[in-house]
């Protein structure tokens, strides 16, 4: 397998994940509690998401959710390529992995969140040119008491 061909992720995959993931989010300045147990707790149930990887390089992390009526939706919740495999397609191969991946599942409802900075470099353009809409959203988050 060559870095550019994604893949669905397995249970072997943890530690890869794990290293891509805290990248990510140390990319963003955050850091995730316990990041290791939930990319364990996703890859042991399919039910709640799946993990698309590109080799050692990337990987995209999607969130299945579940409707009282039965219907299931999907949020493509971060999608990271190390900076070193950046601009050869890679990215947009593992969104349409992602893709794919859902509709295999049956799931036709696939969102993905765009932030104010994600607008400064430009993030909105590429999810437009992988068949992404825009819908004019605003997701607002509990902030807790």
């Amino acid at each position: 397998m060559t870095a550019a061909t994604p893949r669905l992720a397995t249970s072997d995959d943890a530690e890869v994940i794990t290293r891509l993931l805290k990248a990510f989010f140390s990319h963003e300045g955050r850091e995730v509690a316990h990041l290791r147990q939930n990319v364990e707790a996703i890859l042991d149930d399919p039910g709640r998401g799946f993990f698309t990887l590109a080799g050692e390089s990337a990987v995209a992390t999607t969130t299945i959710r579940i409707s009282a009526g039965g219907g299931a939706s999907a949020e493509i919740e971060e999608i990271w390529v190390q900076p070193s495999a950046r601009g050869r397609g890679i990215g947009s191969r593992l969104l349409r992995s992602a893709v794919a991946e859902c509709r295999r599942r049956g799931i036709e409802s696939i969102e993905l969140r765009v932030t104010p900075d994600d607008h400064e470099v430009g993030i909105p353009d590429f999810y437009l040119k992988q068949g992404f809409r825009d819908r004019g959203r605003q997701i607002m988050e509990f902030a807790g008491e």
